[in-house]
């Protein structure tokens, strides 16, 4: 420090009385603020500090000029009036996670400062006498709170910035998979910014999987890999499948990048560990066809009811397909094939529905049909041709046979 420097601070110190010898000494070095930051870059360079590779240097030489003097200026006993005096130490916080700097890199710079200061408060109190340097030490505790509040504030900045950034990074994604749901997929733009913000590919095998409200991928249900629920994370080795979610109204929806993993193999790893309704769709190959696999996948969840835990997979459930996709050709199909049969009072319809599904999954056999049931071939015989008065046809007629197929389809699915 310069002699009038150091006289300038001997008389603050003196005016002051018993006030902190702190403040006179940071006045002092608020002179010197040029000087301090010249030095204060140089050892940043000396040091290698990778702040520096991200940063153009006049940025971090303003940077620390601003730092610095708020901090002095702190210490001095007048910081702004009219804000939070590490606002600024924040915002830089802010700034440097903006640019890619790590935290680490940006507390590096802090502590260089930090020795730095430290030593010319030092240096100027032993300049002036032991007296001042003794109070300087005495009275260092605020001195050191200032910087770890300082430092503090650097790393909330930076913290803050990086939420916010994954906030927006999130966001960012959710819209781009809106748009591949949503058709759009087929426009050049879409699917590229789809390869570069989600990393899929332009081709691929691609399912969506759509899962009712109250099923999370976040948390119980989900695996430490991106938003895979744990019955896939268990059922798959590392990085065998990329998988993108996103909730929307009372779903979530999966948009997956199969590799080289058969699809039953995902239908059945999450059959295993199935808490709510489930659609998957079939495969399609190109980002462009994902709305396609989307509604695929909803309308696989709206083949299992309400009420019911499962999974569907939309090429297992075609016949389902499509009477949920055409419900009103489903109904009259169903009134038209069943007839008087559906007027039964419910137990007797139900019990004839059954028989008759019985012997459908049977190959057509009586006998086969009475061993699910638990009741005799005769007793079958009999409900099929109770069932055949009612629908006013024979079950031997294939027309019949494939209608009543459909129209059992039609009244079991929600």
């Amino acid at each position: 420090m310069s002699t009038r420097g150091i006289a300038s601070v001997e008389g603050q110190v003196e005016l002051a009385g018993r006030t902190p010898v702190v403040r006179g000494l940071a006045e002092g070095l608020l002179r010197q603020l040029p000087h301090l930051v010249d030095e204060l870059m140089e050892l940043t360079v000396g040091r290698e500090v990778h702040y520096l590779e991200f940063v153009p240097g006049s940025e971090i030489r303003r940077s620390l000029h601003e730092n610095v003097l708020g901090f002095l200026r702190i210490l001095a006993g007048r910081p702004p009036t009219d804000g939070d005096p590490l606002a600024v130490a924040r915002a830089w916080g802010g700034f440097r996670a903006q640019e890619g700097v790590s935290v680490e890199s940006l507390l590096q710079v802090h502590r260089l400062a930090t020795q730095l200061l430290w030593e010319k408060l030092f240096d100027a109190a032993r300049a002036l006498s032991p007296e001042v340097l003794q109070r300087l030490l005495d009275e260092s505790g605020p001195v050191w709170d200032a910087l770890d509040s300082y430092s503090q504030a650097f790393a909330d900045g930076h913290r803050l910035a990086e939420v916010d950034h994954r906030r927006r990074s999130t966001e960012h994604r959710e819209t781009v998979i809106d748009a591949l749901i949503e058709g759009r997929g087929v426009e050049p733009a879409v699917a590229a910014e789809a390869q570069v913000t989600l990393g899929l590919p332009a081709r691929g095998r691609f399912v969506v999987i759509a899962v009712a409200d109250g099923t999370a991928v976040r948390g119980e249900h989900e695996g430490p890999r991106d938003g895979l629920p744990r019955a896939l994370h268990h059922a798959l080795p590392p990085h065998a499948v990329t998988a993108l979610w996103r909730r929307r109204a009372d779903r979530h929806l999966g948009l997956l990048e199969l590799g080289a993993v058969p699809l039953r193999r995902i239908v059945d790893a999450l059959a295993s560990g199935a808490a709510r309704r489930v659609g998957i769709s079939c495969e399609v190959d190109s980002l462009a066809d994902i709305a396609t696999a989307y509604h695929c996948a909803e309308t696989a969840l709206q083949t299992l009811p309400a009420d019911a835990r499962g999974v569907a997979a939309f090429d297992d459930h075609l016949l389902e397909a499509l009477v949920v996709t055409s419900p009103h050709v489903a109904q009259r199909l169903a009134r038209h094939t069943f007839g008087r049969l559906l007027d039964c009072p419910e137990e007797e319809r139900e019990l004839l529905l059954a028989t008759l599904d019985a012997w459908f999954r049977g190959g057509c056999s009586a006998a086969r049909a009475a061993d699910e049931l638990h009741c005799h071939r005769n007793t079958v015989l009999n409900r099929l041709r109770r069932v055949e008065t009612l629908t006013g046809s024979a079950l031997d007629d294939d027309r019949h046979q494939l209608a009543c197929r459909m129209a059992l389809v039609a009244v079991r699915c929600p």
